[in-house]
């Protein structure tokens, strides 16, 4: 079995990388920055010139001004990488966000292209394997909270969703990474499974090979 991406280095090393770039990123007037800057200044009270003299010349201090990682989709693109690798997978495609060509699934259980008030949230992945089209939505989540018990619920809606489907053509994983997903979440998940054509499926990354073989036979 092959290892899982370590999401936590990669974002560790790309919170590196981005909190490099701070102060070049400021003197071309970097927006983002600009507003971090100001909060900063709002909450304590300090002079716009102190605080960005001080990003200039002292790199701890200018780290707090970095751009997340996650709001970079890090985990997606790290999980696209390592899916890609896969020699079961082919013609491995990341899906719109929105728009007319991303792939949603409906109230019956059908994946459809470009709907104008989805049900769900957007499907991320889409790739050929074993003659089946595979559909997948990833999540890497550490911990619970608000938003994450939201994402939780959409990728179990999502699953719901296509218990309905007829398209024997098509599979579904939901793809969770992360503790956040401990036993008694999958268990949730997997309440909502399909263990028919077509199937669907809620696993870690890692356990995708694994399913994807049973194609191939």
């Amino acid at each position: 079995m092959r290892e899982p991406p370590d999401y936590d280095a990669i974002e560790q090393k790309m919170w590196k990388e981005n909190a490099g770039l701070v102060p070049k990123n400021l003197m071309i007037g970097d927006e983002n920055i600009v507003k971090k800057m100001e909060t900063y200044i709002r909450r304590f009270g300090y002079s716009f010139e102190v605080v960005f003299k001080k990003i200039l010349h002292d790199k701890m201090f200018a780290a707090h001004f970095s751009k997340e990682p996650r709001r970079q989709g890090i985990h997606e693109k790290t999980a696209a990488d390592w899916l890609v690798e896969e020699e079961l997978v082919r013609n491995f495609r990341i899906l719109p966000k929105s728009g007319i060509n991303a792939y949603y699934i409906d109230s019956d259980g059908e994946i459809r292209m470009g709907m104008k008030n989805p049900p769900s949230k957007s499907l991320d992945f889409h790739w050929i394997s074993g003659g089946i089209d595979f559909y997948a939505s990833h999540k890497y989540t550490k911990e619970g909270g608000g938003n994450q018990d939201s994402q939780f619920k959409e990728m179990r809606n999502l699953l719901s969703y296509f218990q309905g489907s007829a398209e024997i053509d098509k599979a579904l994983i939901i793809i969770v990474d992360g503790p956040y997903y401990t036993e008694a979440k999958m268990d949730d998940l997997r309440r909502f499974l399909r263990d028919r054509p077509p199937r669907s499926y809620a696993c870690p990354i890692q356990d995708v090979p694994g399913i994807l073989e049973e194609y191939s036979q």
